[in-house]
């Protein structure tokens, strides 16, 4: 329970590793439900729709893929998730009972890593919006608002990252009040616009368009897009609980609920905005369509406020915390510095550098939420095994803030079932991969590496459990706290 008195031994911890005390775990069910609202509502999530017309999807095959997708993910959350209400633990901390003490450090930078991105990501779209707002008022004609905003994003990245440093310094008090009301207004911003949009006169041929489906639901291109929507937040079901530690164990049921309707519901809805929205007007950027078709300058400035807003709230939930993770768990730095120097990192990674079209940025984003599950994907099957099956939902605080012999100790700081699970994971979804031509390539140079893309994230779940439960027992990893 997080109220047990630990110590740590044999090291010192950095007190932002330590466990949180019930006392200030505070979130009910309605924070978390808005935080998770919030959380996921963002302006990349409106590509979800435009990815799966991009697919040959239909309309309703969209939203069907976005109900699958996203309940996977949210079921895995959910697994990993329990042990932060339950014992207030950070991800780092929560990975020393799967793959050591030392071995906590692989798959955190691997979390770390696809934050970052996303943290990059979602940079991008809001600095947009904060060019397109002051490039609108300077009377730019609608057209040329975004070539204009594009010029001068570097500039509105330095605000949009330099005031996100501003709230993140507060920890998790400040990310509870941006939570609670960012996203659900951007939701609510673009029914109006998307409704709106379906009203006019010039639209309505399109709409029609919405229903044509060129695949099948058990087609390749499905598939793929179930992995697009799996993948969205796939990578926050290894770390869930750096935000779920902040809920009230008091308050049943509030964990999951939060999940299924701020992640799954609230992930349908902005795919069928999003796909109804490029559908009707031809346009990709939602910050476009912001700009083109609001019914004057006011409401269009209003939509860019959000469209601010949405990805930034977004990014202090979901995306910075595992950056920040590598920095206070490899590296030791406090909460402060890490949030610092963690965004002066997501500054380059933020694709100004390579982005300069709405087209190629929707590119950008299928292209890494389509592949990247496989590297993921086993460590949350590791984690679930082994809370799950192996630990039977137990864990000895002490022993997590231990440096030397002890429960999770394992072999000199590494559990060997869980790394010896993770690489035959990898090898056998690289089979899985080449049979059911799920199989990815990565130009690097002129060499083309071949990658497990696609559905290969569910495959690596599953997988991941049955090989960490039997390892566990045959190597007698398996001792139960």
């Amino acid at each position: 329970m997080a109220d047990v008195a630990v110590t740590p031994k044999g090291y010192t911890e950095n007190p932002d590793l330590m466990p949180t005390p019930r006392s200030q775990q505070k979130y009910g069910g309605w924070t978390w439900t808005l935080m998770m609202f919030s959380m996921n509502t963002c302006i990349p999530m409106f590509f979800l729709g435009p990815i799966g017309m991009s697919l040959g999807l239909n309309f309703w095959q969209a939203l069907w893929g976005s109900l699958i997708g996203n309940l996977a993910a949210v079921i895995v959350m959910w697994l990993n998730g329990v042990v932060g209400v339950r014992h207030g633990l950070t991800y780092p901390v929560q990975l020393r009972s799967t793959f050591g003490f030392k071995g906590t450090h692989i798959p955190v930078i691997m979390r770390g890593i696809s934050g970052l991105v996303w943290f990059g990501v979602e940079a991008w779209a809001g600095s947009l919006a904060i060019t397109m707002i002051v490039v609108s008022l300077t009377g730019v004609p609608k057209d040329m608002v975004t070539a204009v905003a594009i010029k001068y994003l570097i500039i509105a990245l330095v605000i949009y990252l330099g005031s996100f440093v501003l709230v993140m310094l507060f920890g998790l008090q400040g990310i509870g009040q941006m939570a609670n009301w960012a996203g659900p207004i951007m939701l609510v911003y673009f029914v109006w616009l998307v409704i709106f949009l379906s009203t006019r006169s010039e639209f309505a041929a399109n709409a029609a368009k919405m229903y044509v489906s060129k695949v099948g639901y058990f087609s390749l291109p499905f598939a793929a897009y179930l992995a697009v929507q799996t993948n969205w937040w796939a990578t926050v079901a290894l770390n869930i609980s750096d935000i779920s530690r902040g809920i009230n164990p008091a308050k049943k049921g509030a964990f999951g609920t939060g999940l299924f309707v701020g992640i799954v519901l609230c992930q349908i809805l902005a795919t069928g905005l999003g796909y109804a929205a490029v559908v009707l007007t031809g346009t990709i950027l939602p910050q476009d369509i912001i700009v083109k078709f609001s019914p004057g300058l006011i409401p269009a400035l209003i939509g860019l406020l959000f469209a601010f807003l949405a990805p930034w709230s977004t990014d202090m939930t979901a995306n910075s915390i595992p950056l920040f993770n590598i920095l206070m768990s490899t590296f030791k730095l406090r909460w402060r510095p890490a949030v610092i120097i963690g965004t002066i990192i997501a500054f380059f990674a933020v694709p100004w550098w390579h982005v300069s079209s709405g087209q190629q940025y929707i590119d950008y984003i299928q292209a890494w939420a389509s592949n990247y599950g496989i590297l993921l994907g086993p460590i949350a099957g590791i984690m679930i095994a082994n809370y799950w099956l192996v630990r039977k939902q137990k864990l000895e605080m002490g022993a997590l803030y231990t440096k030397g012999p002890s429960v999770y100790w394992f072999r000199n700081g590494w559990s060997i079932s869980a790394y010896v699970a993770l690489v035959l994971t990898w090898v056998v979804c690289y089979v899985i991969a080449a049979l059911i031509n799920q199989m990815s390539y990565i130009n690097i140079g002129s060499l083309k590496v071949p990658f497990p893309g696609g559905v290969i994230w569910y495959f690596s779940v599953v997988v991941a459990i049955l090989l960490e439960w039997f390892f566990a027992s045959v190597l007698k990893e398996n001792k139960a706290a």
